[in-house]
């Protein structure tokens, strides 16, 4: 409806006319009309009965008007009737049944015949055709019946089925065959896996996603074309990318401008893309988040979907320059003006309480306005498993304050796994896991549709887990709770309640306990704990004949009840994430088992050290990462073998069994443990593909012994690989092949050591 004067909204409707129909009656369309004689005229109201008359789907056209009187104003619709469709029907389809087209097509008979519907109508057709490997399927409308007759009839051309055999590249010189099928959708065939469809829309696109791929990389001058191959019979085609790479520009020089509040010094101390190398719109963007991070601690607020002149801002342009194949990259920097931290504001969070986002800020108002502080914040955010999605947004309009939104999107953190895993400590195992990563102790259910709809129980960011793991050798049950603030201050809570039935090499280990710890957190890097634990522990099944085995074994046979407490001081300053790269986490732990009573007595230190450090960065920022890991502990007083420590295996010196270092006893040399242990491991783990595909190169060395000396040092040297996909979760499979160098006589070596575990 055209523009309506102002003087004629709310004038009373003196009547309401149809014009322009014939075969469609004024009462059906009347029927549809909210405006109504003796209202007063509104003209959201006529524009609403305008799409309700169009949307009878009779008309070519329809125009709404109103003509003013001396008393209130007339609401006329005119409406242009056009032919009807009669009849619909598809000829020519062999290979797609007629069902299955008409539900295809969003047209019905006895509605207005519109060219632009019927337009959408043989696309959608096309399109079903190429999901079947028909490729050059045509459709054509018959117009002399439509025009006269009002039928609708689709004659279709199936043409033959082609699938794609192959895709090749020609021309490539700097990239594989694999990097460049990752930038394209279009695939061969493989039975039952890939139906290997032709779409000529997907095959262009692809050529532009590779001419983009290829600048990307600094090849400007890149050019990428395709070309089809088809089999004489036309039931194969290959399809061929042919790429003409040109020269891949490299940076002759580095510039920048507007930049006042730090030095071009400062900035090149983290830059990749230096003079001499080549051009990486990826890494581009890596360099440019650092140029940000060099700013962040003055103040300065990056946002760069912002217009705001306040705010910094940093653009990179490329200069080409008279000599072929080199650029300058000039960064173009408007620093605008530092601002402070005013308030912290959450907003998405419906069942997380505001609490569990804002403990992970580390910021407070009346700091300068920190950008990299911030994203390094929104990373913990979205590791603690609570939020899907993540955005840090300055608000306001004060001079030099801005405040910050925190806006999150919540994801599902109930978590119900069935699952199954080997690895060569513990042999095959199942698992079954109930897992609330935000619980809510105090949230309770008004009703049984929240506890099944995920709203009760959850919200404060406590931990509950509950979990049963049977296996070949060991059966584990658990029950865990953790709060990790109590009253919001920095303490936590931790509760377990577990039973863990242990097949050992000559005996079966029963264990049921809990513990109990409160840590406190007195800063960033600084934690510390204090704990209880309690255990009944049954030995028996010991093999037969007793004569061979070890005295402690024998003494050790029926139950015993262990109570312990204990503190920890730890020292962590690993960056979050899965794979630390910097950094160390160092633990101190003191137990004094049988201070609260119980039948086993003495004390017990342990001392774990890691330290990392990033050794090398390529372009995409994959780092080669240097790892240093040390155990070492000791009993002090009389510690029972089944309390005391083993060595070997994953966690301990690879290339010996699990639990193959020990100090032996009895004619059969059974392993009863040692008092005091020592291993450490020196591992370097680089990039294979990505960061998802990863090599290590390692060497172990350790040793169990009986009392507080070094005797056999055992060691080993190995490789081995992780990887690490979102379908197995976050633990990545480990494979490791470590050769001993020393060992003792009695010790049981293994070549192998493995972790794989599939959860859903």
């Amino acid at each position: 409806m055209s523009a309506v004067s102002p003087e004629l909204i709310g004038k009373r409707v003196e009547s309401v006319r149809i014009l322009g129909n014939a075969e469609v009656s004024s009462a059906l369309i009347l029927n549809l009309v909210r405006t109504r004689e003796g209202d007063s005229f509104d003209p959201r109201t006529v524009e609403e009965d305008y799409e309700r008359i169009y949307g009878l789907r009779r008309f070519s056209d329809v125009q709404a008007k109103v003509e003013p009187t001396d008393t209130g104003v007339v609401v006329v619709f005119e409406v242009r009737e056009q032919r009807l469709i009669d009849s619909i029907s598809f000829r020519g389809n062999y290979e797609v049944s007629t069902l299955d087209l008409r539900n295809a097509v969003d047209l019905k008979v006895g509605e207005s015949i519109d060219r632009f519907r019927i337009s959408i109508a043989r696309r959608a057709i096309e399109a079903m055709y190429r999901e079947k490997n028909f490729p050059l399927a045509h459709v054509e409308v018959n117009e002399q019946d439509l025009t006269r007759h009002g039928e609708l009839n689709f004659d279709i051309t199936e043409g033959p089925l082609i699938r794609i055999r192959k895709v090749a590249f020609v021309g490539n010189k700097s990239f594989t065959t694999d990097r460049l099928k990752d930038q394209i959708r279009t695939a061969y065939w493989i039975w039952i896996f890939r139906p290997g469809n032709f779409d000529p829309e997907t095959t262009d696109d692809d050529v532009a996603a590779l001419r983009k791929f290829y600048q990307d990389k600094g090849f400007f001058d890149a050019r990428v074309g395709r070309k089809l191959i088809f089999s004489p019979d036309l039931s194969e085609m290959q399809v061929n990318f042919e790429i003409e790479e040109g020269a891949r520009y490299k940076i002759d020089r580095v510039s920048f401008k507007g930049n006042s509040g730090v030095t071009e010094a400062t900035f090149r101390q983290h830059l990749k893309l230096v003079e001499g190398a080549n051009y990486d719109n990826e890494v581009l963007q890596r360099d440019v988040r650092e140029i940000v991070r060099a700013y962040s601690p003055f103040g300065y607020i990056y946002q760069p979907q912002s217009d705001n002149p306040e705010y910094l801002k940093v653009d990179s342009k490329t200069v080409f320059r008279r000599e072929p194949g080199k650029i300058e990259l000039v960064y173009e920097i408007s620093e605008g003006k530092p601002f402070k931290l005013g308030r912290v504001l959450v907003k998405g969070n419906y069942k997380t309480q505001d609490k569990v986002a804002l403990r992970e800020m580390r910021v407070a108002p009346g700091q300068l306005y920190n950008s990299a502080e911030l994203a390094d914040a929104a990373d913990r955010l979205r590791i603690t498993g609570h939020f899907t999605a993540v955005s840090i947004t300055p608000i306001g309009d004060q001079p030099d304050v801005r405040d910050v939104l925190i806006e999150v999107t919540e994801g599902r953190t109930a978590t119900f796994n069935i699952g199954a895993g080997v690895n060569s400590n513990g042999g095959v195992g199942g698992n079954l896991t109930f897992e609330q990563r935000n619980f809510d102790i105090g949230n309770w259910p008004n009703n049984w549709r929240d506890v099944f709809s995920d709203r009760a129980f959850t919200g404060a960011g406590q931990t509950f887990r509950a979990t049963f793991e049977p296996g070949t050798q060991q059966t584990n049950a658990s029950i865990r709770f953790v709060e990790p603030y109590i009253f919001d201050q920095p303490y936590s809570l931790s509760t377990d309640l577990y039973l863990r039935n242990r097949f050992r090499e000559v005996y079966d280990d029963r264990r049921i306990g809990g513990k109990v710890g409160l840590g406190k957190r007195f800063n960033y890097t600084w934690s510390g704990q204090v704990y209880v634990r309690a255990e009944d522990i049954s030995i028996k099944h010991i093999d037969t004949p007793l004569a061979d085995r070890a005295p402690e074994i024998i003494a050790g046979e029926g139950h015993s009840t262990l109570t312990s407490v204990g503190a920890v001081l730890r020292r962590n300053t690993l960056p979050p994430g899965f794979f630390p790269y910097r950094g160390t986490d160092t633990k101190f732990e003191w137990e004094s088992l049988g201070l609260v009573g119980g039948d086993v007595n003495f004390q017990r230190l342990t001392l774990s050290f890691d330290a990392y450090k990033s050794i090398h960065e390529d372009l995409l920022d994959r780092k080669t990462i240097l790892g240093f890991h040390l155990d070492t502990g000791y009993d002090i007083g009389d510690a029972p073998f089944f309390e005391r420590f083993y060595g070997g295996g994953i966690g301990s010196v690879r290339g010996f069994a699990f639990r193959g270092i020990s100090p032996r006893g009895g004619k059969a040399n059974d392993q009863v443990g040692g008092d005091f242990n020592l291993a450490g491991s020196l591992e370097l783990g680089f990039p294979l593909i990505g960061d998802s595909l990863r090599g290590v190169i390692f060497s172990d060395a350790g040793t169990v012994e009986r009392t507080y000396k070094v005797g056999t040092i055992r060691s080993s040297i190995g490789v081995g690989v992780r990887l690490t996909l979102p379908f197995f979760g976050q633990a990545p499979l480990a494979l490791d092949f470590a050769f001993p160098i020393n060992k003792n006589d009695l010790d049981d070596t293994q070549i192998i050591s493995f972790s794989f575990g599939l959860f859903r």
